[in-house]
């Protein structure tokens, strides 16, 4: 096995011609993601089998991958190794991927440098936590405070919003791109972001000066808000901080709370009705080795995230049920904000989307626009498929409709699909 980083000398045997294919597909990924060691392509569509075939005589490759949680069963973990085996098994063998835990390579803010240097060809890039050097991307996610909140159709649409644009927003690609990462998906979260708390909180009084950690710039806005103050803690030293009361509660996924165990710890879990807490979203990205796998290579990653985005909204839909039952054993609850926390709350978005159309980054103005024209777009396609609220998030527990069985994602896969035909598609390597 040879990997990746001397793959290019290897693929000499490969037919020269197909080196002039060009990036034909309407993306900016596509358009900017061309180059390759070459190679015959493959149809989009095409089956495991076809793909298994079209590797055949391809040397094998070995690519190593930095998954987004230091736990392996979590959901966020279980969604980027299923979207590894798939590749791996698509590919019948010939590409091997090497799993790593959040961490065990690089640190999150060294993700970029280790995909730069050779220790990561692929990762999940927690981009939020490098506001400066990725400033436009901190633009477009804050201005995703737009988003809904609802438990099911707010998650299946911040999802797609996210992605879709994100890829169409050139500032965010090139901040990815000029620190030498190609796209595979440029805004995941592993959910809505929810305030997780030690105790319930039932008006702004209670919220006065507490410590709330957050992971998104926005949340320095929205904790003033509620009369908190934004306290910076590592995730890893969470749980310890919010055990001893150090920490009053987190803004974060439900997801990222049951993956860790904080709901032992804060049970009480708050959001917003209407309004929305920013995302703390990452991505998916590949390193330098990127232009050295053959065409063929590259767009089976691509065809493959249709599991993955499957795989996304799963993590977040269920782990909001699963959250809502944790926190009830542990004597807390999945609620909303109380009436005046949560016009707090809209009124710091309106100041937050006020910063963005004066951002010195990207255009702010397009970009609320285009948040916005992407949510009644993608609401409606929901609305389409059949998903709707069927109740409050108090009670979504008790109406959710798909299972919490990871190996079953039959429910989000029409979704999923969709996600691939308008938004990954257009972005797949030609």
């Amino acid at each position: 096995m040879i990997s990746p980083k001397k793959f290019a000398g290897a693929l000499s045997m490969l037919a020269v011609a197909a080196l002039s294919l060009s990036a034909c597909a309407g993306g900016l990924n596509a358009k900017s993601g061309g180059e390759n060691a070459g190679g015959e392509g493959i149809a989009a569509g095409a089956t495991k089998e076809e793909y298994i075939a079209a590797f055949a005589d391809m040397e094998p490759i070995e690519l190593d991958f930095q998954y987004s949680s230091t736990n392996a069963k979590s959901f966020s973990a279980q969604r980027d190794l299923e979207w590894a085996k798939s590749v791996e098994e698509y590919s019948g063998g010939k590409i091997t991927i090497k799993a790593h835990a959040s961490g065990a390579i690089a640190k999150p803010t060294e993700v970029p440098t280790a995909l730069s240097d050779g220790r990561l060809d692929l990762a999940h890039y927690y981009t939020t936590y490098e506001p400066q050097e990725m400033a436009a991307f901190v633009d477009m996610s804050t201005s995703l405070v737009q988003l809904p909140s609802s438990p099911l159709v707010g998650e299946l649409v911040s999802h797609a919003v996210m992605m879709e644009v994100g890829f169409n927003t050139e500032e965010v690609m090139a901040n990815y791109e000029d620190r030498g990462m190609h796209v595979l998906h440029p805004a995941n979260p592993n959910g809505n972001t929810a305030a997780i708390c030690r105790d319930k909180k039932d008006s702004p009084s209670e919220w006065a000066g507490s410590q709330i950690r957050g992971n998104a710039a926005a949340h320095e806005v929205q904790a003033k808000a509620l009369g908190g103050v934004l306290t910076s803690v590592e995730l890893a030293e969470t749980y310890e901080a919010l055990e001893r009361g150090v920490l009053n509660c987190s803004l974060q996924s439900t997801a990222t709370a049951n993956s860790v165990g904080w709901l032992e710890v804060a049970p009480h879990i708050m959001i917003p009705k209407e309004a929305s807490f920013a995302p703390g979203a990452g991505g998916l990205v590949a390193g330098a080795t990127w232009d050295s796998l053959p065409l063929l290579a590259q767009q089976l990653m691509f065809d493959r995230m249709e599991d993955y985005v499957a795989g996304e909204d799963f993590n977040a839909v269920a782990s909001l049920k699963i959250a809502a039952d944790t926190a009830s054993k542990q004597g807390g609850e999945l609620g909303f904000l109380d009436e005046d926390s949560e016009a707090a709350i809209a009124k710091s978005n309106e100041q937050l989307l006020e910063q963005v159309e004066n951002s010195k980054h990207l255009d702010g103005k397009a970009v609320n626009q285009a948040v916005a024209d992407s949510i009644a777009k993608w609401t409606g396609i929901a609305a389409e498929l059949g998903y709707e609220e069927k109740g409050e998030v108090t009670g979504f527990a008790d109406w959710y409709e798909g299972s919490t069985d990871f190996s079953d994602k039959e429910y989000f896969k029409p979704f999923a699909e969709r996600v691939y035909e308008e938004i990954i598609l257009p972005q797949r390597p030609q």
